[in-house]
């Protein structure tokens, strides 16, 4: 350990406590409102403090499970429909899924697939349909595809994140639990 004699500082100032804290989405009468069916019940961008859901709904209770306490206000760690209102909805934005494949004419994600970002390996085309079989395994690209790029508003199940982007899905063979990158796509080739 060095010790500096007096004569040898040059500066000193006493720290201060800042206390931070953590930033909230107040009420908004004005809140983000879509009419699909489940939007209401996704807890982790709907909580009842951020978008004025009924506290007695589906919402609120998965919410109050997740924040872990009854007494505090519920909101949503991830904080999306703040950056929806600031423009933030995936716009100009191609996400490829690399997966066991997307359902490319699912209703929620039809309107939103690009299928130059898409492409299977294993059946060496630009199909990224699961191939479904008697397990019926072959759908968690489909459910990931779907929790980003979902449509908005079309009535039909949820909402993606980033629900005006562009979505792809990319089928490679599954060995040992882990998936290859393969070649790029047509459009899109670092994909």
């Amino acid at each position: 350990v060095t010790a500096f004699l007096p004569w040898q500082v040059k500066w000193l100032q006493q720290q201060e406590v800042k206390r931070r804290v953590k930033r909230q989405v107040r009420s908004d009468p004005q809140a983000l409102y879509f009419n699909d069916p489940i939007w209401s019940n996704m807890w982790y961008m709907v909580c009842p403090s951020v978008s004025g859901v009924s506290l007695l709904g589906p919402s609120c209770l998965l919410c109050l499970q997740h924040c872990g306490d009854k007494n505090s206000r519920c909101r949503s760690e991830m904080n999306v429909q703040a950056a929806w209102k600031r423009g933030y909805t995936g716009k100009n934005v191609v996400v490829t899924i690399l997966d066991d494949g997307i359902e490319r004419n699912h209703p929620d994600l039809a309107p939103n697939y690009d299928s130059y970002a898409s492409y299977d390996v294993n059946g060496n085309d630009y199909d990224p349909s699961p191939r479904y079989d008697a397990s019926n395994e072959n759908k968690h690209g489909t459910r990931c595809a779907g929790e980003v790029a979902a449509s908005a508003n079309n009535s039909y199940c949820i909402v993606g994140v980033a629900y005006n982007a562009k979505i792809g899905g990319k089928v490679q063979e599954h060995a040992a639990g882990s998936f290859g990158l393969g070649r790029g796509s047509r459009k899109h080739p670092s994909l």
